[in-house]
């Protein structure tokens, strides 16, 4: 962007350009409405500045990787009430929601199958706002060559009382909508359609990996095995290789 500015600055590129401006984020914004509808769109509005502020979650922050154990602990000694109670505390919401559906009295099958939904429906979640954004660098362009035409059209109209000078000032605002579409979509949509689809692998390996510390749980394990479960998983991206054999293996015991 400063090497852009730079350049324009030593042609004597003029960057104003409202109406240009207001017809592609105007009309970009009305045709996502049109397309997904008005409270989505908005709702994705609203978080885009937490993708640049929040890294996203790829491990189990101390607290309640502590409170789990406690939980584990308390449950092995029939102390369910009180595992109930520590279980309230985790602030994980899939973790605290997982914790306590493994203390109630529900099968192996029934827990797994709760659990997944809640993934499923953090995925299409995650997917929505993905095609949300996809949709904006589609449209974005496309509007900013409407801009353009409007310009020509109005070039047109006045070419024959106008001189050089003009059809020239003329071409280069009508351009610059052309200009605004493609930068609305290279430097803003489709960055942050790429940013969130990071933040959403991310995000689903995280809960999975909750999803067989809950199995566990579940299953009474002692609350060392699933210490050395919490510990053996490395905290970044490369959290699906270590967390798919214990996984297999979860699902085949509630099978059995």
């Amino acid at each position: 962007m400063a090497l852009m500015t730079l350049l324009a600055s030593t042609v004597g590129l003029a960057w104003a350009n409202l109406p240009g401006l207001l017809l592609v984020v105007g009309g970009t914004w009305l045709a996502s409405v049109i397309g997904h509808s008005p409270k989505p769109v908005m709702d994705l509005l609203k978080r885009l500045p937490e993708l640049f502020r929040q890294p996203p979650v790829v491990h189990l922050p101390t607290q309640d990787h502590k409170r789990l154990l406690q939980v584990a602990d308390l449950c092995r000694r029939g102390q369910v009430r009180s595992a109930e109670n520590t279980a309230k505390d985790i602030g994980d919401p899939f973790l605290r929601a997982g914790a306590r559906l493994a203390l109630d009295r529900h099968s192996g099958d029934e827990l797994l199958r709760m659990l997944q939904w809640r993934i499923r429906r953090q995925k299409e979640s995650d997917h929505r706002d993905i095609r949300i954004l996809r949709t904006m660098a589609t449209f974005a362009p496309a509007f900013g060559m409407l801009g353009t035409l409007v310009g020509l059209v109005a070039l047109l109209g006045n070419l024959g009382t106008s001189g050089l000078e003009y059809v020239g000032l003329a071409m280069g605002f009508a351009l610059m909508s052309t200009l605004y579409g493609l930068l609305a979509a290279n430097l803003l949509f489709k960055p942050l359609a790429l940013k969130l689809e990071d933040r959403s692998r991310h995000q689903l390996l995280y809960m999975n990996f909750l999803l067989d510390a809950v199995l566990m749980l579940h299953e009474r394990q002692h609350p060392v095995m699933i210490n050395e479960f919490l510990e053996s998983v490395p905290r970044d991206e490369a959290v699906e290789p270590a967390r798919a054999p214990l996984r297999a293996l979860s699902q085949e015991r509630l099978r059995a």
